[in-house]
Parts: structure tokens; sequence; C-alpha cells
């Protein structure tokens, strides 16, 4: 039998995850600038998070995809920016093609990476929080590119659904400096996945809290059936999406050859999961929950950001009908 439970090592630093994130980035931190992380990506950097899952030859912590899913669930949970995810996978990227000064530099701070979304075959992309960053990573079915920012034309700001992030629309043209076919792709759907989980996760809370203080009739809210039943499904959508992902982890860590497989289907049920959960969210909240007054809007609009990363929920759903499925 499997054990996707952390261990004592992995509950200390899922504890050390929490700690921090809780301290130094409250989802309120939202409200006060936008776009909100600019400052808390170094403070990542400082302790070791952009290569956690990276070597120490490569100037990374040293531990392995159990740890950076945990990150990543506590990321999703404090609506962390995508460019924490940018900076992790083009780091697994430079390490994977060789060029360890790169990798380390991503690491030390010194160089971020932005995230892109493609958006056809022409070149269109857009970029995600990025404005700054000197490098940007294409994940795309034929695999991860990084390239220098030289290779983006165009570029313009475009209004976006969540707009605690920064959105360009730009041309990419030119060849990358580094590309990987690896298994890295999958890496990145178990991690935003992950992410995705969090997001449900704080959804639910978000929701069960609110159903025990909000009173109707003289009493919480909580207590009527159908409320009830609304925060029953987000706990079970959230608990399949969560252990799903911990399967696929597992089937990355050792090797098995349903590993791309399961990392889709993490990918399909966690999106699932987090856009169900955050319009149930708001649908407890009543009127308030769909103004930007309140917080959960904020959860359904990173949902739908998160969702269109490596592809969209159609390319996953595609790419599980070619992947060789459990035996």
């Amino acid at each position: 039998m499997i054990d996707l439970l952390p261990n004592a090592d992995e509950q200390a630093v899922l504890d050390n995850f929490r700690s921090v994130l809780r301290a130094e980035a409250p989802v309120s931190r939202l409200r006060e600038a936008r776009p909100g992380d600019a400052t808390l990506l170094p403070r990542m950097v400082e302790l070791g998070w952009i290569g956690l899952g990276l070597s120490e030859e490569h100037g990374g912590v040293g531990y392995g995809i159990a740890e950076e899913m945990l990150l990543f669930r506590e990321a999703g949970r404090h609506l962390v920016s995508p460019l924490l995810l940018g900076a992790v996978l083009g780091a697994h990227v430079a390490a994977e093609a060789g060029d360890a000064d790169l990798a380390g530099a991503i690491i030390a701070g010194e160089k971020s990476v932005a995230l892109l979304i493609r958006k056809d075959a022409k070149g269109a992309v857009l970029r995600l929080d990025g404005a700054a960053a000197p490098l940007a990573l294409v994940w795309d079915g034929a695999g991860m590119a990084l390239y220098d920012e030289s290779a983006l034309s165009g570029i313009e700001d475009v209004p976006a659904l969540d707009n605690y992030v920064t959105l360009e629309r730009a041309s990419l043209a030119g060849a990358p400096l580094l590309h990987v076919t690896s298994t890295l792709p999958v890496r990145a759907k178990i991690l935003v996945s992950a992410m995705l989980v969090g997001v449900a996760e704080s959804a639910r809370d978000m929701a069960v809290d609110y159903a025990k203080l909000r009173e109707q009739f003289g009493q919480p809210i909580g207590a009527f059936q159908a409320i009830k039943h609304f925060c029953a499904d987000m706990a079970v959508r959230a608990e399949a999406a969560h252990f799903q992902t911990l399967v696929a982890g597992f089937a990355l860590h050792e090797n098995q050859p349903d590993a791309a497989y399961q990392a889709s289907a993490a990918r399909i049920v966690a999106a699932d999961a987090a856009l169900r959960n955050g319009e149930r969210n708001i649908q407890v909240h009543g009127g308030i929950g769909y103004t930007e007054a309140a917080d959960p809007q904020l959860f359904i609009k990173r949902a739908h950001l998160l969702a269109e990363l490596g592809g969209g929920t159609r390319q996953h759903q595609r790419d599980i009908l070619t992947e060789q499925a459990p035996a």
C-alpha cells in the first residue's frame, strides 16, 4: 500500500512553508498593492524555495517532487504569484539542459523568469507578472523552453480577469536559449495541480468559516441543509484533487510508466475542484461574495488563471487520451 501522508521530515518542511506564508503572504496583501507579490519573491529566494527540488550541485536544496508539491499547495492557498512557478520551472530547465550557471543565477534570484501562455502557433503569447523578468518560460507539447526577453516584441498591457497579476500580450520569435523534452512538463502539471488544490482548499475553508458565522432566521446558515451539501461537496472535491495529485507525484518520483497519465488526471481534477469550489464559495457568501469588497472573488479568478497554464484543461484532456494508462 502506498503511504501518501507526509512523513516527519516532510511535515517539518510543510510547517515551515505554512508559518512563513501565514506571516508574510496573507491574502489581504493583495489589496494593498497590485501586483501584490513584487517583494515576496526575494524572500522565497532567501529561504531557498526556488531551488527546493534541485540538487546541491546546481545550488539547490536537494529535496524532491514531494517537497515541491507541499510548497505549491501552500502557495495556492495564499494566492502566490505565478512568478514562483516560473522561477522554479526555469531553474529546472536550466539544470536539465546542463547550464549550471544559469540554474544557479535563477535560484539565487539574480534572474527572474516569467511564464508565457502560448495563444497560437504564430507566436502570440501572454506574459504573466513578468514585466521586469529578463527570461521567459514557454511550456507546450514540445517540452519547455527558456527565452531571453529580447525574443518578445510588441509588448502591451492587457486587462486580466485576475487583476492581482499583470498580463501582457506579445509576439515570440527566434530560437530559445535552452530547450528540454524530458519529464519536466509532467512535473509542471503536478506543481500546477498542487497550486489548484491549495486554491480549492482555501475556498472550501472560507465557505465553511462564513457558514458558521453568518446568521439567517436566527441561526447560522451552516445549519441549513443546502449549505451543508455545498460545503460537503467542496470538501470531497478538494480531497479528491489532493490525493490524485499525490498519486501523480508518487508515480513521477518512482519513474512509473503511467506518470504522465496520472499528472494529466491530477491537472484535470484539480482545475475542476478549484473552479467549482470557487463558485460555491461565492454562493455561500451570498450577494457580498460577488463583489470586490470580499475575498471569494480572489480565489475564483486565480483558479481561472492557473487553469490556463500548460494549454488549458482541453489540452490536458487530449493528453490523457494518448498517454499510457495504469496497468
